[in-house]
């Protein structure tokens, strides 16, 4: 507002004019008067001057009207407009895994720098969390304790499309969004050439293997599916009565296999399948790879749903081969920290259509395709604060906010979350639990089967439908013929459902 749109809260001061009587009708005679003669001031007998009441009421007078102005100036005035300068803006930050105290002196970091700007962060339960979400963004940004800022899943873009407001051009610019973040976000986070969101993260999934068993076992870490299927037989040991004692690798099954759709997502993008394709060549690369997967179970039974949970055997030292994301290590660490064990890169296929087991050798070429599963922060298109939040999670975003949430994460565990950005890897690249992760970021994709979304939505529909599928071939002994048809109504159903492309 301009000084001239400020009004005083007190009434216009007027000026008054005296009034001039006005002559009277009837002529006088005006008798000649005397000039008044200017009277002196004589001293008193006493010695003290007489002093002049009407001059002191004067300067009084105008003294006191300074008083009066200033005042209205410093006291109403300037501190309207202070106060107007410095109005302090609150975002709502919804969160879901990390904690208030690791944040909390990230943003109070920013606060001090931006003290017009206050941040109000809530950390989610992960139950009905997208439901919760939606509830929220479904009111105007007007009531109370709805989020300008919130997290979602990488895959809930569809979901959330009518709640994003897209990045501006300017934090792309500024963040370096094009140039400096993995090139998976370029394929998952943006739509019709506008990102819809922010990642502060990366994670995806990598193969960790038990160290003792693979030396005892004399196997070579495997470069491709085949290779693996050949340790896993090598290294699984069963009792006299055929029960597993030392597992290969956890793959075959749903329930007690962790990651399994991940697992499943990642073999289906490296086989080239479009589940929404009714293509029949799509659906026969679909085919082999529900037949590949649940061959560690109908076939060479390397693992069995007589099995706990394949994070628990592997924390045991009982599982030679385990597929997981960078958390897990956490879980692992926790479950068993003297376990010996290491983290390497997927398995790939190899690159030519009519490949086989005999030709996939050492020097048979292979893919090059990673899995992602990470999480990303949008900004609620009714935001009345949408400059505040896209300027908070600028900070966030950059090198600095992210070396602070990573140094502040790793004083309360192994790591924190791997950095986004590909200046940023070489500080962490020599951490041998996160280099199978960062050092093929760039080489990752997705879809919606990432595993442990808790969406009950898009990627929870279609992990069900996947899951019926194998546990009908691997557990029921169901014919391919009899499975298939079933899953891709459930894939279509999905797609309309939610509008998928």
């Amino acid at each position: 507002m301009s000084l001239e749109e400020i009004k005083s809260p007190l009434p216009p001061r007027k000026m008054t004019i005296a009034e001039v009587d006005e002559p009277s009708e009837r002529i006088k005679v005006l008798e000649p008067v005397e000039t008044p003669v200017e009277p002196t001031i004589q001293t008193p007998p006493d010695g003290k001057k007489k002093i002049d009441t009407k001059k002191i009421y004067l300067f009084g007078g105008i003294g006191l009207g300074i008083i009066l102005i200033l005042s209205l100036v410093f006291g109403v005035i300037i501190p309207s407009l202070n106060k107007k300068n410095t109005e302090v803006v609150t975002i709502n930050y919804w969160g879901l895994w990390e904690e208030g105290s690791l944040m909390n002196g990230i943003i109070a970091d920013f606060e001090s720098k931006n003290p017009g700007i206050k941040v109000n962060y809530k950390m989610n339960q992960k139950t009905d969390y997208r439901s919760r979400l939606v509830g929220r963004l479904e009111k105007t940004n007007e009531t109370e304790d709805v989020p300008d800022i919130y997290r979602i899943h990488s895959t809930w873009l569809p979901m959330f499309r009518s709640y994003l407001a897209p990045v501006p051009t300017e934090t792309v610019k500024n963040l370096e969004l094009e140039t400096d973040f993995f090139d998976t976000y370029k394929t998952t986070l943006k739509e019709n050439g506008k990102y819809l969101a922010i990642p502060l993260m990366y994670d995806g999934l990598a193969l960790f293997y038990n160290k003792d068993l693979i030396e005892s076992g004399q196997v070579e870490l495997p470069k491709s599916w085949w290779d693996l299927k050949s340790a896993a037989n090598k290294l699984t040991v069963k009792d006299k009565d055929g029960k597993i004692q030392i597992a290969g690798v956890a793959m075959g099954l749903t329930d007690n296999v962790d990651q399994w759709s991940d697992i499943l997502g990642l073999m289906m993008k490296q086989n080239g399948v479009d589940p929404l394709s009714t293509d029949p060549a799509q659906i026969k690369k679909l085919q082999d790879v529900l037949t590949f997967y649940t061959m560690f179970r109908t076939g060479d039974h390397v693992w069995d749903e007589s099995l706990p949970s394949s994070t628990q055997l592997f924390a045991n030292g009982k599982l030679a081969f385990y597929f997981g994301p960078s958390w897990r290590v956490f879980n692992i660490n926790e479950l068993n920290p003297n376990l010996k064990y290491d983290i390497t890169t997927v398995p790939q296929l190899p690159t030519l259509d009519n490949a086989t087991q005999a030709q996939s050798s050492s020097d048979t070429q292979l893919t090059n395709i990673h899995w992602s599963n990470y999480w990303v922060e949008g900004i609620n298109n009714k935001s009345k604060h949408q400059k505040e939040a896209w300027k908070f999670l600028e900070y966030l975003a950059s090198k600095e906010g992210l070396e602070k949430m990573y140094t502040t994460a790793s004083q309360t565990r192994d790591f924190g979350e791997i950095y986004p950005r590909k200046s940023l890897t070489d500080k962490i690249v020599g951490n041998s639990k996160i280099k199978a992760f960062v050092s093929v970021a760039n080489n990752a994709t997705t879809w919606y089967l990432t595993s442990r979304t808790f969406d009950g939505g898009l990627d929870d529909a279609m992990i069900k439908y996947f899951g019926d599928a194998i546990n009908s071939l691997a557990l029921k002994n169901q014919l391919m013929e009899d499975v298939l048809p079933t899953l891709q109504n459930g894939i279509n159903q999905t797609k309309t459902t939610y509008q998928l492309k």
